[in-house]
């Protein structure tokens, strides 16, 4: 019979095997990221041979590391913009279409 222990959820994920290295490149986008509030957004600037590409799949990848939404577009002086997505609002049941086979 295996043994079960629990443990918090950052001590399972700090024990993990394969941990890539960009994951610790990611930091300090998880950290801006993590203090994002909805009156304020970030702005990243590529450093010299990085893409505004790139910098979208780590500041994706890094709010999904913090299980945060969120949404970016680029400024018109060739940097991305980050902000807190808004909530999505619950979707309700389609109302019944008028005239259908069922309303006789």
């Amino acid at each position: 019979m295996p043994r079960i222990t629990t443990i918090p959820l950052d001590q399972a994920k700090a024990r993990l095997k394969r941990r890539t290295p960009e994951h610790a490149d990611r930091a300090a986008y998880r950290e801006a990221i993590t203090n994002m509030t909805m009156e304020r957004m970030i702005e990243l600037e590529p450093e010299a041979g990085e893409t505004l590409r790139k910098l979208r799949l780590n500041v994706n990848r890094a709010a999904k590391e913090v299980g945060r939404s969120i949404e970016y577009d680029e400024s018109d002086s060739g940097t991305l913009l980050v902000w807190l997505a808004l909530p999505a609002k619950p979707r309700t049941p389609r109302k019944p279409k008028s005239g259908s086979v069922g309303d006789k």
